[in-house]
């Protein structure tokens, strides 16, 4: 009986091999193809931030080399959302799309992945079977897949606008899927979009969306967060959710928790409104958290100023904002927007039954009368806790310089009010401030030693943990370690690197060479 012949790849073969000479003799791979490389150069400068982030992966990989005009080994090294070579070339992952590729002679086969964009292509091969799945398991972190439909199902669809929970064909884990239409974004839409898709991609923090994957078929983008399942809280509101002032205030101390957070990683989001708050439901429906849908956080160029304010509804825009002779800060943007919902929840709603229609209708009378606010701290008695007042005046302050900072206001004795008077039942169902209870039993035991409880809340931040699975196993330490910064978890200095990069085209403003699908 004739035996079948041993093949002599990586594939059967776990060591080493040199496939260079199957990548070279062989004309399977198109030359414009090779030549047309997505690599953009960058200087020793822009990259030296890199030494303050992990490093996922570094390894020697078959790619095409323009000087040499041939494949050979070029060292590679893997970071959260970005692909660097020995030559200073960098890639930024989330532009491109996977697609596997296998070239084979006789018996011998090399195997590697295209990653290809409006800007061009770029082919790696691997040397060994190891290496294979370390870097594609790495690699559909970060980049575009294809075939949504054939690996998910979608089961129900979210009363949030585009959103929906689906279920991974392979292993019945459920998410949470966005699909969005190309034609639906314009230019500039889609810039904010997949700036934030960038940057989700590489940290995680409870009151934000927990990326997971992102792929795109044709027209549609999908993406695939860790499941969650909730309204916003306008939308709650009108359905007649009354909040109680400890659900008021945890709220508040999750939004001052995530806003700092995106201050400390130099960026905001500038739309704190009830329309972008999501209020998390459980299974029996007795916790609630709340989530930040973010769209325009990823953006602080000045140019973007206008366009930014034109969206606000006035009473969300700080004052200073509205000085032409004084420079817009928009460190501070996100924490006067939450006095103004604060301001909203507590003494605006209360007074004024919320109505029926869009979020910008049922707002025409809304105004912050900061001068009321403070003459309220000198009367007695008064319909609201001087603790509430105080914290007002102190958030919606006029003056950027005066105005309360994070990590005053995540310690405000409104908030430490508002958790002693829960009762057990409350604190029972409610367990969103698990970290706030932690600081207040702090703050017991060191009562007049105000520096003691700040500096430990900045300890505290450094360990924000994450529930997120992979798509095979449940998610290690070290596997959250590298999307993050070693220090303060801060996002690393390679996003200041991806705002230089020209701006993500439009699908519908490519040119015909860049719709060329590959096989």
């Amino acid at each position: 009986m004739k035996q079948n012949k041993k093949r002599l790849s990586y594939i059967k073969n776990q060591k080493p091999a040199n496939i260079e000479w199957i990548l070279n003799l062989l004309d399977q791979i198109p030359k414009y193809q090779l030549q047309q490389s997505n690599l953009k150069s960058a200087t020793q400068i822009q990259l030296q931030g890199l030494q303050d982030c992990d490093q996922i992966l570094k390894s020697e990989l078959y790619s095409f080399n323009n000087k040499t005009n041939k494949f050979q080994q070029i060292t590679f090294s893997l970071y959260p959302n970005m692909l660097i070579n020995n030559f200073g070339e960098f890639l930024i992952l989330s532009t491109c799309i996977m697609i596997k590729k296998i070239i084979q002679y006789k018996e011998f086969i090399a195997q590697g992945v295209l990653l290809y964009n409006h800007h061009g292509n770029l082919f790696i091969f691997y040397e060994s079977y190891v290496q294979q799945l370390n870097w594609e398991k790495q690699l559909k972190r970060f980049c575009k897949q294809q075939n949504f439909s054939q690996k998910y199902t979608i089961k129900e669809k979210l009363s949030i606008p585009n959103h929906f929970v689906c279920v991974k064909n392979k292993n019945n884990r459920i998410y949470t899927v966005q699909m969005i239409r190309f034609t639906h974004l314009n230019e500039q839409n889609y810039e904010q979009l997949m700036n934030e898709i960038n940057i989700l991609m590489c940290f995680k923090q409870s009151g934000l969306n927990q990326f997971h994957a992102l792929f795109e078929d044709g027209e549609i983008l999908y993406i695939l967060y860790d499941y969650w399942i909730g309204d916003t809280l306008f939308k709650q509101l009108q359905q007649g959710l009354l909040l109680t002032m400890q659900q008021i205030s945890q709220i508040i101390y999750q939004l001052i928790k995530v806003c700092r957070f995106l201050t400390i990683n130099n960026l905001y989001h500038a739309a704190i409104l009830p329309t972008n708050i999501i209020l998390l439901r459980n299974n029996n429906n007795a916790q609630q958290q709340t989530k930040i849908t973010l769209f325009n956080f990823s953006f602080r160029d000045v140019n973007q100023v206008p366009s930014i304010i034109q969206k606000l509804p006035n009473a969300w825009i700080p004052p200073e904002f509205s000085c032409l002779n004084v420079k817009q800060d928009f460190a501070q943007i996100d924490l006067y927007q939450i006095g103004v919902l604060l301001y909203y929840l507590t003494i605006f709603l209360p007074e004024n039954n919320i109505k029926q229609g869009p979020f910008n209708k049922t707002i025409d009378n809304f105004q912050i009368q900061y001068a009321w606010l403070k003459g309220l701290q000198h009367k007695s008695p008064i319909p609201y806790s001087y603790s509430l007042v105080d914290f007002l005046c102190q958030l919606l302050d006029p003056n950027p310089q005066t105005r309360i900072t994070y990590s005053v206001a995540i310690c405000h004795q409104w908030l430490i009010n508002q958790k002693h008077q829960q009762n057990p039942i409350e604190k029972d169902n409610m367990k969103i401030l698990a970290s706030l209870r932690t600081i207040l039993e702090l703050r017991e035991q060191n009562s007049n030693d105000y520096a003691s409880s700040q500096r430990f809340d900045q300890k505290l931040e450094q360990h924000i943990t994450s529930s997120s699975e992979e798509d095979d196993q449940v998610q290690t330490v070290d596997d959250y370690l590298h999307r993050i910064s070693k220090e303060r978890n801060c996002i690393p200095h390679y996003i200041n690197l991806m705002n230089i990069i020209t701006p993500c085209k439009h699908p519908s403003r490519k040119s015909l060479n860049d719709q060329i699908q590959f096989v």
